[in-house]
């Protein structure tokens, strides 16, 4: 297979969420050393260092810090919704009777991704005024940077871990205080990754704990003692080329 095939299979694996992962395998040191370094080293606005990487293959910490993502909600109609979800205080308030833990990230290997400033360009002038006013259009210039820094280094990640043959999840839903306790950082975490071996023993969307007796009747997918599935959708992306 030629380098561009394998880059067109890796994005096709990628594309998808795994689900379930073959926790009773590892990921040699030497895949998860060239993971770390495609995450680590990915381009950023004049190379500022904008996050830090919390990189865990301990399955007891990543079981920690899985058991804080029960927010994927199975709400589907607006009523199920209003039961999911309320504003208090001006505060969205997910209710966690109708939602599940996010076992994309229950991996073989977990990165987790902080934010953190290191090295910043003295002459980044939104980097300035967001450390005069938090609250400025300039700041959330920066904030942007941020966050387009950290999508380019986990896009870089899952890629590469395509490639290398493995499957990917990310996870965004997450009590970010207890994750970052069990981090032990000041900086709350942004986003979690999952890389891993597939379970061979499930389909690509079943839940690797959850089964359909766990969750509200109206919300199974299978028999009881099946498990659960998460939903799983198509994506077409517009694309034009020389404005055609």
């Amino acid at each position: 297979m030629d380098i561009r095939s394998k880059i067109k299979n890796a994005c096709k694996v990628t594309n998808r969420a795994q689900r379930n992962y073959d926790l009773t395998k590892s990921i040699p040191q030497e895949d998860l050393d060239t993971l770390i370094y495609a995450a680590a080293n990915s381009p950023s606005k004049q190379n500022e260092t904008h996050y830090s990487l919390h990189v865990y293959t301990d399955q007891n910490i990543i079981k920690q810090i899985y058991n804080h993502t029960k927010k994927f909600t199975l709400a589907r109609t607006q009523e199920d919704k209003d039961q999911s979800f309320s504003i208090e205080n001006d505060v969205f308030i997910q209710h966690d009777y109708e939602s599940v833990t996010n076992s994309q990230i229950y991996a073989n290997a977990l990165f987790v991704y902080v934010k953190g400033e290191g090295s910043i360009n003295k002459y980044n002038v939104q980097h300035y005024a967001a450390k005069l006013n938090p609250n400025s259009s300039a700041a959330k210039a920066y904030e942007e940077q941020i966050a387009y820094s950290i999508g380019i280094s986990v896009g870089e990640l899952i890629l590469s871990a395509g490639l290398l043959g493995y499957k990917t999840g990310i996870c965004s839903a997450l009590d970010t205080r207890p994750v970052r306790d069990i981090l032990g950082t000041e900086q709350n975490p942004k986003l979690l990754v999952g890389v891993g071996i597939p379970n061979s023993h499930l389909e690509r969307t079943m839940h690797l704990e959850v089964l359909n007796k766990d969750v509200p009747k109206k919300f199974r997918t299978g028999e009881l003692e099946e498990h659960m599935k998460f939903p799983s959708f198509d994506k077409y992306t517009k694309v034009t080329i020389n404005g055609n």
